[in-house]
């Protein structure tokens, strides 16, 4: 089984986030930042993401979670002082309301009950995503999205264990695809395999995001498996991001369905590694995220696939994906303790395509490599 957040994390996050800012009360909107601060997890593949859900953070340090009924029985896993639910359609009785607009009248009432009796009280959102009709007529509003994002990079000790967990668990499906990858089978049965494993390993539901394209479709360096078939000599890019409990991992491994590479291929897999190696030299604290797409960017070139290296070199992993940093050729962010990042170096041209990927732990030592799969182009 994956871990999950815990409550001393949840809560740590929480207290954090408060320090950080200078609202009188916070609400977090986005459904990766609710779980981030209460372990209460929303996405769409569940009832639970059939409408809004809210974590308001009082200053006086109160934690209200506010749920639609749907979403009620997920909420056993969040760590918060309070739960509210409120009803958009209850499957019996009542024929069903908007869920967005009934989300709003909710957390309106909520935020009307702290606002109270307050002059000049200071609202934090995150704009995009807060509902303005939500915020109480004497609130001023703050934007407090650029201190979560922040907050966000460096990973507390509960998200490192989900994602070693996940990262560990996509060596899995490597693995497999490995095993079972053969001329003559289609894409997406491929897929199917690895998907396989990859539940059986975890033990629980398993949600798989992934690049899986072989022959022609692998020049254009990104797609979804397909009913393809594999030919003989064909190159197989297999770019996995299982998600589990809000976090995930991502990394690629390229293998070619022929007994022996082909000039072409010998120098790309000489090519991708050493650019793997010159974005680890780069993976330092302080040291730009522009810095290591540089690095990658030149290794490849010196291998002769320069003009195709058309994407980044990597970026940062967690929540989303991708996140900061970006490794790109113009970012300024600069690596800190505590991030966990992808390198990927590839090259896409007519003929030919392939990459490789790894994720790391910026640590105050220098990178930590989390993955450990075989990335050799031949099984």
């Amino acid at each position: 089984m994956i871990p999950r957040l815990t409550e001393a994390g949840c809560r740590e996050r929480r207290k954090q986030l408060l320090d950080s800012v200078t609202s009188d009360c916070i609400v977090l909107a986005n459904p990766r930042h609710v779980c981030y601060c209460s372990g209460f997890l929303a996405t769409e593949l569940t009832l639970a993401g059939w409408g809004p859900n809210y974590l308001v953070l009082d200053r006086e340090g109160k934690s209200t979670l506010l749920v639609n009924n749907s979403a009620a029985g997920n909420a056993e896993f969040a760590f918060v002082d309070e739960v509210r639910s409120w009803t958009w359609y209850d499957a019996a009785v009542n024929p069903g309301k908007p869920v967005w607009r009934e989300g709003l009248k909710a957390l309106s009432a909520v935020l009307e009950e702290l606002a109270s009796g307050r002059q000049g009280f200071l609202l934090g959102i995150e704009e995009g995503v807060f509902p303005a009709g939500a915020a109480p007529k004497n609130a001023r509003l703050e934007d407090i999205s650029d201190a979560v994002y922040r907050q966000r990079r460096v990973k507390s000790r509960d998200e490192l264990e989900i994602i070693r967990a996940i990262v560990a668990l996509t060596g899995t499906g490597h693995q497999r695809a490995r095993k079972e990858l053969k001329a003559g089978m289609r894409e997406i049965d491929l897929y199917g395999r690895i998907y396989k494993a990859l539940i059986s390993a975890a033990g629980e539901t398993v949600n798989l995001f992934c690049d899986l394209i072989s022959g022609p479709r692998a020049w254009l360096a990104t797609g979804q498996p397909g009913t393809r078939v594999i030919e003989e000599g064909d190159p197989v890019i297999i770019d996995l991001n299982p998600y589990v409990h809000g976090y995930r991992a991502d990394y690629t491994s390229t293998i070619v369905a022929a007994e022996k590479l082909s000039q072409v291929y010998r120098d790309l897999e000489k090519a991708l590694h050493r650019a793997i190696e010159a974005g680890e030299e780069k993976l330092r604290l302080g040291v730009r995220a522009g810095e290591v797409f540089e690095a990658v960017r030149r290794a490849i070139e010196a291998g002769g696939f320069g003009d195709f290296f058309n994407h980044h070199a990597g970026h940062g992993l967690g929540l989303g994906h991708p996140e900061a940093p970006f490794f790109v050729a113009d970012s300024q962010e600069v690596l800190v303790a505590g991030d966990v990042v992808t390198l990927e170096p590839g090259a896409y041209g007519e003929g030919f395509g392939a990459r490789i990927e790894h994720n790391y732990l910026i640590s105050e030592n220098g990178p930590v490599r989390l993955s450990s799969h075989d990335t050799s182009f031949l099984i």
